[in-house]
């Protein structure tokens, strides 16, 4: 077996501009990440990795932030176990559980997603998942028609489909990630989830009743006009992947939208948005 490079980034403030990080590492190699309370773990092979890589962690300095990076060699026989420890299952009361294969069954809850992760895909471990899980939990999903706009491993889309909506849509941007949501999808008996590789012009043309979107503040400010588009009136649009200190922001771009609710898990945020009628 091959060995690693451990990369522990810490960012500085922790912010969601670090998920975009992570997607320029993917690029480069990197075959895995978790999140930690600074920053993120990557794990790249050692035959593979050049310190030139982290160029990318150094430029934060000046567009986000500050990062600085440790890094550590792990024997390939030990690896899977070190990446297989960094992710944990996300529970929700009793009400549902979200895990790896490699996680064990818990009996006590009333739902179980098995969720295989890819690349820089996590099993749904980060708290913006866990917040719009909780949301979805406690919604009116019955025949609903939702995109999960930036599906990663699906399992928001998944978890919507498993709670009776009518049709249920993820794109995602990543090839590898509908790829993962896809055979997500066909291990938890949602085969009629539609997958698809696109961005938000993938929503052109449709009228969705729920519109799902973890991705980033940036990400989300600049499609609120297809948003709107998208969405019917009296829709919902729940929005995370952004901190708290975001929220006005976002809320100020979303002139076609009423607000319903803000909840947030630490410094991460999650936001319920209704279609105005107009």
């Amino acid at each position: 077996m091959n060995d690693y490079i451990e990369v522990d980034v810490n960012v500085t403030p922790r912010q969601p501009g670090s998920d975009l990080l992570v997607t320029e590492l993917a690029e480069q190699g990197f075959e895995s990440f978790a999140d930690t309370p600074t920053g993120f773990q990557a794990w790249i092979p050692a035959d593979v990795f050049q310190e030139t890589m982290l160029n990318v962690v150094n430029q934060l300095d000046t567009e986000l932030g500050k990062a600085t990076y440790t890094l550590k060699k792990i024997p390939g026989q030990n690896w899977n176990a070190e990446w297989e420890s960094s992710y944990q299952p996300v529970k929700i009361g009793h009400k549902l559980l979200i895990r790896a294969p490699f996680h064990a069954p818990d009996p006590n809850v009333e739902m179980e997603l098995i969720i295989q992760p890819q690349q820089s895909f996590g099993t749904g471990h980060h708290p913006t998942t866990a917040l719009m899980a909780e949301k979805l939990l406690t919604s009116p999903l019955s025949g609903r028609y939702i995109m999960d706009l930036g599906c990663g491993t699906g399992v928001l889309a998944i978890l919507a489909a498993r709670l009776g909506a009518g049709k249920v849509e993820g794109v995602d941007i990543e090839k590898p990630a509908v790829e993962n949501a896809a055979e997500n999808a066909r291990n938890n008996s949602a085969e009629s989830i539609a997958f698809s590789y696109g961005d938000a012009s993938a929503m052109k043309g449709k009228t969705y009743d729920m519109i799902l979107a973890n991705i980033n503040k940036n990400i989300l400010k600049a499609t609120m006009e297809q948003f709107s588009a998208s969405l019917k009136t009296g829709g919902d649009l729940l929005l995370s992947g952004f901190f708290v200190t975001d929220t006005e922001e976002l809320l100020a771009a979303a002139g076609d939208f009423e607000f319903i609710e803000m909840k947030n898990s630490g410094e991460w945020a999650m936001l319920h948005l209704r279609r105005k009628t107009k």
